[in-house]
């Protein structure tokens, strides 16, 4: 009964266009296409569970709030197994897949992953996993660090693969904890000295910190408060917000963190958030014409709904790192005529056509086609909406995720160019020690994952640039991990006056002065160079002393050589130069040198 009081409940929120999905056992697995080896597909389509703060007993998860981000890649992922299908990539095998709404929640991730390994819908308890075998082989996401860690270390009993396409904690990259697990981006290690050194190329050394509570926030915050201070660059703040998105006191967070902003001095500030918490960050900042230089962590660096949002102009600058982008083939056609195949089922594009196309009463979202009330019916419905919502150069790493995973399978199944000799039902550890020690070429580039799973293949820096009352991403550098350096291509940001703004915790010292410092490396005080030292440049440390057989007043830039004159008598005798002791013939006594001469 319970059942199929939930399947109602979906069937009429869906009608409805409301973005509600509910859990139920039977409908568990949102999306699913036979084959002979299955792939498994974590995609937060839903961004929030409901009532988890009062949550009791174990019930049923309802999630909410579509986001179209996880919704894309999941397509790109599915969109790139079918084109491997139709190629015969891997002879004589169809790939299919099964796709299960973690809602952006640890705890449900779990769920969704021992429902996926079950049997008969009970999940077997062995002695010796190495003899573990399930009809999924290979896991793919999460989106979220906070997500495919618990799953990391569930899958890791198992030695069951998983792949990732954007979790960057660093946590992932240890193999005693995660010892399955692989991704094709860099660990947050990198991004956090990229980051540094960003603000470093700038002079900003006193900058602000958001963060995120969870275990993509605090081991980011933590990593880049070590390369800060190598940097030398100071933290003005550093602010907490809740993950959860449902968290009942998120906007009264919102207004704390937005007023320690605009009271800071500091003029950058990181944000190691969601783009979700970005959105409501900016909106309360914009209510009074709050502008500062942001910096975006990788989560929201390329996101498309912030770069449209309400008044995003008036934010200020915003640079970002992004992971490896490109341009799925076909993807876009693909995307303009979707559709669910024959035999295959998604209840993510159904409730996403239903979403864009639908109108029944009234019901409407920000996604809502301006003709939905034209349209006849919403499943059979399409437009080109999503290529301008989403950044699907980001989707690129799916494609190159799922081809990794193929290219290990081809090799363990010894795969020709007609036939796969070997068992489609191996043992999923089988494909961990092969993703290790492959390299492959996709679209004319090598790949390789390095000894913790990892890729470390840098980062694009990006400039949010103003277009029309929106933003658009524009690469404006680079961060290559080999050598560790910054290169940023300074006549591509077009700062106002053409001067770079300043967020310092001090003003910079003028010629004359050094540098008193307090407690906090980069505040300090300017005083004057003492009498017989100079600094001939700004921010220095320290004055320097006049060299042998010079001197200056206090405050000088330079020091003055001695000089020679005869007197009347014919001796000869060293003197400073007037323009420093204009009414002395001798310099003063504890440093005038011995007299030449008769």
């Amino acid at each position: 009964m319970a059942s199929h009081t939930c399947l109602c409940v979906l069937w009429l929120a869906v009608m409805l266009g409301l973005r509600v999905h509910c859990d139920d056992t039977a409908s568990l697995c949102g999306a699913y296409a036979p084959g002979d080896i299955i792939l498994g597909i974590l995609g937060s389509v839903h961004s929030t569970v409901n009532d988890l703060e009062t949550r009791i007993r174990p019930d049923k998860y309802t999630c909410t709030d579509f986001d179209l981000i996880p919704f894309v890649e999941s397509l790109a992922l599915i969109h790139t197994i079918e084109t491997i299908n139709d190629s015969g990539f891997l002879p004589g095998i169809q790939l299919g897949y099964q796709m299960c709404d973690p809602c952006a929640y640890g705890t449900k991730a779990l769920q969704c992953v021992e429902h996926m390994l079950s049997i008969n819908n009970s999940f077997p308890v062995l002695a010796d996993n190495s003899n573990f075998t399930s009809s999924v082989k290979v896991f793919f996401g999460e989106r979220y660090s906070e997500l495919s860690i618990p799953v990391a270390k569930f899958l890791s009993l198992y030695m069951i693969p998983q792949i990732s396409c954007t979790s960057s904690s660093p946590t992932l990259s240890d193999k005693s904890r995660c010892a399955s697990f692989v991704r094709v981006i860099p660990s947050d290690v990198y991004q956090t000295k990229a980051l540094a050194k960003l603000m470093k190329h700038f002079n900003w050394d006193w900058v602000g910190v958001v963060f995120l509570d969870d275990d993509y926030g605090k081991p980011a915050l933590e990593n880049f408060l070590q390369d800060s201070k190598e940097e030398h660059v100071c933290v003005a703040f550093q602010e907490v917000l809740p993950n959860y998105l449902g968290f009942k006191d998120m906007q009264q967070r919102i207004e704390l963190v937005a007023a320690i902003i605009r009271n800071s001095t500091a003029k950058v500030v990181l944000l190691i958030l969601r783009a979700e918490h970005v959105e409501m960050l900016f909106q309360e900042l914009i209510k009074t014409n709050t502008t500062r230089i942001w910096i975006a962590s990788d989560a929201w660096s390329t996101t498309r709904f912030v770069m449209k949002m309400k008044d995003i102009n008036k934010v200020g600058e915003i640079f970002g790192f992004t992971f490896l982008t490109g341009k799925i083939p076909g993807f876009e056609d693909y995307l303009k005529k979707l559709s669910i195949k024959q035999g295959v089922r998604n209840d993510f594009i159904r409730e996403y056509k239903q979403m864009r196309f639908n109108c029944s009463h009234g019901e409407q979202s920000e996604h809502t086609s301006p003709f939905a009330c034209s349209v006849p019916d919403p499943q059979a419905a399409n437009d080109d909406y999503l290529l301008h919502a989403v950044d699907l150069t980001e989707a690129y790493s799916q494609r190159v995720a799922v081809y990794a995973i193929v290219n290990a399978i081809k090799k363990l199944l010894k795969c020709s160019e007609t036939a796969c000799p070997g068992d489609t039902n191996f043992m999923p550890w089988q494909l961990v020690e092969i993703l290790h020690e492959m390299n492959f070429t996709l679209d004319n580039q090598m790949f390789s994952f390095d000894k913790l799973g990892d890729f470390k293949n840098g980062y694009d820096l990006i400039r949010w640039t103003m277009s029309g009352d929106e933003r658009v991403p524009q690469v404006v550098g680079k961060f290559l991990i080999k050598n560790g350096d910054i290169e940023v291509y300074n006549d591509k940001i077009p700062w106002t006056n053409t001067t770079v703004p300043l967020s310092r915790c001090s003003e910079p010292c003028p010629v004359g002065t050094e540098k008193k410092i307090s407690r906090i490396s980069c505040c300090y005080n300017c005083t004057k160079c003492n009498e017989g030292s100079y600094s001939n440049a700004a921010d220095q440390p320290s004055c320097h002393p006049c060299p042998e057989g010079s001197w200056s007043l206090p405050g000088s830039k330079e020091c003055q050589k001695w000089k020679r004159k005869t007197h009347h008598k014919g001796h000869l005798s060293h003197f400073m130069s007037d323009e420093i002791w204009p009414d002395v013939r001798t310099p003063p006594s504890h440093t005038m040198p011995s007299t030449l001469g008769g």
